[in-house]
């Protein structure tokens, strides 16, 4: 089993040869709720999961609900509560049935409560609900009118359904059971539509075909249609949309989802583009104060374009503007105490005595500045 939020899918052997698989997802205000197999109990009943999930939907928004019925029957307890949940959640208005290739025995009660919509080779088969009694007369007794109950619960929901006595449903089931094709069941009442389609009907349909003891065996599809399908559904369910859906649906979702991926590049891009623009503009604006400044020269430009603005800031912030030497000096005065300065560079003149670099001649200056800042 695995269940998320607005997600579920229980898988189990409900049987040797129908094996149950109950999934769940809610797109927009509709909970998509599919039943194939034997419906049936184990350890915790599937139908309390099923009732977490569509409260989860509830709450999340979830007005309507579309029913996918695939099954041979099963326990009639675990399809009554079922039912229960369905209809505790969503108004009967609201709910809409879907017949794949069967519907049988406890399947049709779905059908009874539910506007209902069938497959043009859609088969269905009503009987007599069965048990097994056992114990002392006594417990047996009590079983049997257990079942004399359920059938009663049968009998009136398939007459008022089928718009007949509860006398012409006995005649039905009378020899056992009773089985109809979608043109019949539509005949008697049993659906409300037939679809211009066919139910797909691959390895597993088929089972379920002969799981209930159907008359009419479909063989099976080209198995490439059928994996196709199957990877269909697995996709639909995966883009968020029910496992019945079109590829025409399918096809719809994808191209949504690749121009929603394709507005995000753009944005990201045209993100990117602002960032790269507003910070070429602001090291420009910090570049221009700093050459009108006369903290640095045309020619060291290119080197200090390439640093981070935050870097360069508090690099443009230490530095004093540069004044030519001979603002200085008198017409062939030259600068003194220069001897053992030689190897100076820009840095220590800064460090160690700003003030005589203040003094040497402005070729000299500019070398020591130019050299300083193609080191960086």
């Amino acid at each position: 089993m695995n269940m998320v939020k607005n997600t579920l899918q229980i898988i189990a052997s409900g049987g040797e040869s129908a094996p149950l698989e109950i999934t769940a997802v809610k797109k927009n205000k509709t909970a998509y709720i599919g039943i194939k197999g034997s419906i049936y109990r184990w350890n915790k009943a599937s139908s309390m999961d099923v009732e977490v999930v569509v409260k989860g939907f509830k709450d999340d928004g979830a007005i309507n609900a579309e029913l996918y019925i695939n099954t041979p029957g099963g326990d009639v307890f675990e399809c009554t509560e079922i039912l229960n949940i369905i209809d505790d959640n969503f108004k009967p208005e609201n709910v809409k049935v879907r017949i794949g290739a069967v519907a049988a025995s406890a399947g049709t009660r779905f059908l009874t409560k539910y506007h209902s919509t069938a497959k043009r080779n859609s088969q269905f088969m009503i009987h007599k609900p069965m048990g097994s009694p056992s114990g002392n007369e006594d417990e047996i007794e009590a079983g049997l009118k257990l079942i004399k109950n359920i059938t009663q619960e049968y009998k009136t929901a398939y007459a008022t359904k089928m718009g007949i006595s509860e006398a012409d449903v006995e005649k039905l089931w009378a020899k056992g059971d009773y089985w109809m094709t979608a043109k019949e069941a539509l005949k008697k009442g049993l659906i409300d539509a037939i679809e211009d389609a066919d139910e797909k009907i691959d390895a597993s349909a088929r089972m379920l075909l002969v799981a209930c003891g159907a008359p009419n065996i479909p063989k099976i599809e080209n198995n490439q249609n059928q994996n196709k399908h199957m990877e269909l559904s697995v996709l639909a369910v995966k883009l968020g949309l029910p496992e019945t859906a079109t590829p025409a649906e399918v096809d719809a979702k994808l191209k949504e989802i690749q121009l929603q991926a394709a507005k995000a590049d753009g944005l990201v891009k045209a993100a990117a583009d602002q960032e790269k623009a507003d910070k070429s503009a602001k090291v420009k604006a910090l570049l221009d104060a700093a050459e009108k400044d006369k903290k640095i020269t045309a020619e060291q430009r290119p080197h200090l374009e390439k640093m981070e603005v935050e870097a360069l800031t508090a690099f443009l912030g230490g530095m004093k503007s540069i004044t030519a030497i001979s603002e200085g000096l008198e017409p062939g005065a030259t600068a003194e105490g220069e001897k053992g300065r030689e190897k100076w560079t820009f840095a220590d003149y800064q460090k160690e005595a700003p003030e005589a670099f203040e003094k040497l001649d402005e070729a000299k200056q500019k070398a020591l500045v130019d050299a300083h800042y193609k080191e960086q």
